[in-house]
């Protein structure tokens, strides 16, 4: 016979429900505990791991299966794009909620994300040719930058909420 430990406290209405759920109520208990932007940093971290592979894969199709054989640059910036799109996709309904017009969210991330290309490219040359660091920390320093850059502006000018107007204000 096994005791059943409870780590949550009185049951409340609505606890049967969570329990039952395994892992997925877990998440949920877990994700309520930390701060939203935390949640949100996770969630656009999982999404960058799938876009990474969505890159991969795309570019093996394109190279191996569709005769990008001797055109791997071109595939390449098509692989990589078809990451960028996923990853617009997924942050605006999954990781920030927007609600903001999907035009112009996408011409912001379109910027961001170019830019946050340049930002990557310049960390790797100042680590690599200045500062003669190893290229795997070169990678992780870049890596890192490009993550804060492109999180800290997705969520705050690509999906950013705007706030509620009084009525009559325009």
């Amino acid at each position: 016979m096994h005791a059943q430990v409870s780590l949550q406290g009185p049951a409340t209405s609505g606890d049967h429900v969570t329990r039952g759920l395994g892992a997925l109520g877990l998440r949920r208990r877990l994700a309520s505990c930390l701060p939203t932007w935390v949640v949100q940093a996770i969630k656009f971290s999982s999404i960058g791991v799938l876009n990474t592979g969505l890159d991969i894969g795309v570019y093996f199709l394109l190279t191996r299966w569709f005769g990008f054989a001797h055109l791997r640059v071109p595939a390449k910036g098509i692989s990589y794009g078809s990451g960028v799109v996923n990853s617009f996709f997924w942050n605006r309904s999954w990781t920030f909620r927007s609600r903001v017009q999907a035009r112009t969210a996408l011409s912001l991330f379109a910027g961001v994300n170019v830019l946050g290309l340049a930002i990557n490219a310049g960390v790797m040359q100042l680590c690599l040719g200045n500062l003669g660091l190893p290229e795997l920390v070169a990678l992780g320093l870049a890596t890192a930058s490009t993550l804060a850059w492109n999180f800290t502006l997705s969520k705050f000018v690509v999906f950013r909420k705007h706030p509620q107007l009084p009525q009559g204000v325009p």
